[in-house]
């Protein structure tokens, strides 16, 4: 059976991973790695085991294209390879964003090239340790038949689970990712602020949380969200809300704001039977107060 060559434009972490997985089994053969940095390019096909370190120039033939940048370059990629009419007919070209369809590579379609996006719900921070677990990832999939056909036994072989998403739902899929993964990040740090401004040493603070967090995710899985929350939006205690609003906005405006919209989030969840509304939630003082004034004073277009 004839070996497909895989181009890999971005040598990081993600496209690494999938890479080294691929050449491990003897999946594909690693033609150019391609990138902006000569080093990252070569440290990508030194841990691939294969590969041609490619900064500029045209691109090797390849029946595999693999856009593996931020998202914010895909199209530009796309475009450019477009108008170096790169991509042969049959050939596949995909990327791993989870926010944006395969849409976005569009212009290659143009060549009688598929295209198609498969996004894997997985963190990437370590390569090495990526390598080891991917086995039993899911991985998000939309895009033209062909190219999800031809590139399915490549994800099967390496352990993932794959499901359909629809490309007009990209964006509400990654921001459910977001949520759990990034955001759960930054749940942690003003958690840990909250504790440090109680007087808390951090270390001390996160083996307190830690249990805390595990035993929490524990429930979710077996019982679900509604089931697993507890606390003072769960029972309903309307002046603990206000006045942690209240504490945490005194420590920091955003930690306040993030209380406050959290728990707005936990009331959807509460039993109606507490009695507590929004109104409740959202009444206390310093919190909206703070953010209001925040509101007004920022600019919306500024990030």
């Amino acid at each position: 059976m004839l070996i497909p060559t895989l181009n890999l434009i971005g040598p990081g972490r993600l496209g690494r991973t999938l890479a080294r997985l691929w050449q491990d089994k003897g999946l594909v053969r690693i033609g150019a790695v391609a990138g902006r940095d000569a080093g990252r390019c070569s440290s990508a096909c030194q841990f691939i085991g294969g590969g041609t370190p490619i900064v500029e120039g045209p691109l090797p033939a390849a029946e595999l294209w693999l856009i593996a940048t931020p998202d914010d370059a895909i199209a530009g990629i796309a475009t450019r390879l477009a108008a170096d009419a790169a991509l042969r007919p049959g050939d596949i070209a995909f990327h791993c964003s989870g926010a944006l369809a395969s849409a976005v590579l569009a212009p290659l379609q143009t060549s009688g090239a598929h295209t198609a996006s498969i996004h894997p719900l997985k963190s990437f921070a370590s390569p090495d340790t990526a390598i080891t677990s991917f086995d039993g990832t899911f991985c998000a999939c939309e895009g033209e038949p062909e190219a999800l056909q031809r590139l399915a036994p490549l994800f099967d072989a390496i352990g993932a689970r794959r499901f359909a998403v629809a490309s007009e739902h990209k964006l509400r899929y990654h921001a459910a990712a977001v949520l759990a993964c990034n955001h759960l990040v930054a749940l942690m740090e003003a958690a840990l602020r909250c504790m440090e401004g109680a007087g808390v040493n951090r270390d001390t603070a996160w083996s307190a949380l830690q249990p805390l967090v595990a035993g929490t995710l524990t429930n979710v899985d077996r019982n679900g969200t509604r089931a697993a929350l507890t606390g003072p939006v769960a029972r309903g205690d309307k002046q603990t809300i206000r006045d942690e609003i209240d504490a945490t906005t005194d420590l920091d405006p955003d930690l306040g704001e993030a209380y406050r919209v959290l728990s707005l989030v936990a009331l959807g969840l509460a039993p109606p039977e507490n009695g507590l509304t929004r109104a409740d939630i959202s009444g206390s003082s310093k919190g909206s107060e703070s953010f209001e004034r925040r509101s007004n004073d920022s600019d919306p277009f500024e990030r």
